[in-house]
């Protein structure tokens, strides 16, 4: 038996890579790998860590549907500030809505049934760790969280702005429940080998801007808005990556987050051209 084998108590044979370990090799170079706290590896899995892990599993780009998501809002934020529409008197991303043709609609509402998609995931994810874990109500309690966070997502993206209160009260709760999620999410899952704090942070900043600037109709509260969306689309896409989800595909995101996408545009039309008395008016 040689010196290293498992009699003499040595370190045996050495084991193949496994997939965490493939990724951080492949996010964090020496020598930053040695140099806590990895602010780069945080900032990475932070941001492009879905599509990072999918190319270390050797995952062909289709596997990775964020990547569609993550298009899709920047020409719908394109196409809104610079594709012809009139500016609306309140400079916003709800705003710009009620004026922008199907076409470009339909962008948003695919990016925000891609949010519900995920955060629906997220929270049956969160449940099934806590529960084999021994802690079913701090389980059930979150995944509650979550689950308010996709309810509220899709109820303003199919109430429009002219229904002034309701529209209100759904991205009220939606940035509370958000912020509580990832408050809790930081607390509870910041141990998981591919968790980033990076989204919540953006999430901080965007938030902190759009108080400051609410009652300001400017390009610097769009900004701020569309800080949160994008802090929201990586919270997402890194929650996918911590809880290993490996169906988020293009191909789901095009077919079924593409239905729910229709349905959203559909009612928010419906909305505004049926229920509103005025569109197109905002306060």
């Amino acid at each position: 038996m040689s010196p290293d084998g498992p009699g003499t108590g040595g370190p045996g044979p050495v084991s193949s890579m496994s997939r965490t370990e493939k990724l951080e090799s492949l996010l964090v170079r020496d020598p930053f790998a040695r140099r806590p706290p990895r602010a780069i590896a945080c900032l990475v899995r932070g941001t492009v860590g879905e599509c990072a892990s999918h190319r270390a599993d050797r995952l062909p780009l289709w596997r990775s549907g964020m990547l569609l998501v993550v298009a899709e809002y920047v020409a719908f934020v394109a196409l809104s500030l610079w594709g012809g529409t009139p500016a609306p008197k309140n400079v916003s991303i709800c705003g710009y809505l009620e004026l922008l043709p199907d076409s470009v609609f339909f962008l948003y509402a695919h990016v925000a049934a891609a949010g519900v998609d995920c955060t629906l995931f997220h929270a049956l994810a969160v449940f099934r760790r806590e529960r084999n874990e021994g802690n079913v109500a701090m389980g059930f309690l979150r995944a509650l969280l979550l689950a308010t966070c996709a309810l509220c997502l899709a109820g303003f993206s199919v109430i429009p702005r002219c229904l002034w209160t309701a529209h209100q009260n759904a991205v009220l709760t939606w940035v509370t429940s958000t912020s509580l999620a990832m408050f809790v999410g930081f607390a509870r899952d910041r141990s998981l080998a591919r968790y980033s704090p990076f989204p919540p942070i953006a999430w901080l900043v965007g938030t902190a801007f759009c108080v400051a600037l609410y009652y300001e109709s400017s390009l610097r509260f769009y900004a701020a808005e569309a800080t949160t969306v994008v802090a929201y689309i990586l919270w997402c896409s890194n929650a996918n990556l911590a809880y290993g989800r490996a169906t988020f595909s293009v191909a789901r995101v095009a077919a079924l987050d593409g239905a729910a996408a229709l349905a959203l545009t559909g009612a928010f039309r419906y909305n505004q051209n049926r229920v509103c008395e005025v569109t197109g008016m905002w306060r």
